[in-house]
């Protein structure tokens, strides 16, 4: 056997070895951001009951105001009909895979949002928390903060 017959049937198996991980980190990541996109075109759609299926039944939603619901209060009171949302959009999305079955997200959510009669536009950085049960991506948590551009951290002298 030659080197040149050698290498070229190692090159594969080695090119295998490392891109074979690689590949498996990744799905867990896109599958995430899929559930995102879901989410928010559920809650766009006020779909409720797609909604609850992209949702944990561990749910904490910290809202932007501090408050806590959980899994059925969330979906609940989006179904109640004083609340819409239309041209979400996300942006500045980074994703670190902590677990084979757990993806944290960060990013900025901006969209118009209705409470009441009344519209308006929104801009959120949020932190969410995306975990795979039982083969379905669910959301385990989110956070989220509206930016105001002023830091409560004191200006180094």
């Amino acid at each position: 056997m030659n080197g040149k017959s050698f290498l070229s049937r190692a090159l594969p198996v080695l090119a295998a070895l490392v891109v074979v991980p690689l590949l498996a980190a990744e799905p867990a990541v896109i599958s995430a951001l899929r559930a995102d996109k879901a989410r928010l075109a559920a809650m766009m759609a006020g779909d409720g009951e797609a909604l609850g299926r992209l949702m944990s039944d561990q749910l904490r939603f910290v809202h932007s105001d501090g408050r806590v619901e959980s899994k059925t209060d969330y979906v609940k009171n989006l179904m109640a009909g004083d609340t819409a949302y239309a041209e979400a959009k996300t942006s500045e999305l980074e994703t670190t895979q902590v677990a084979n079955d757990v993806v944290v997200v960060i990013g900025v959510q901006e969209m118009r949002k209705r409470l009441g009669t009344e519209w308006s536009t929104i801009k959120l950085r949020y932190l969410a928390v995306w975990r795979n049960e039982s083969g379905t991506w669910r959301m385990v948590a989110w956070q989220s903060a509206r930016p105001s551009g002023n830091s409560v951290v004191p200006a180094k002298k």
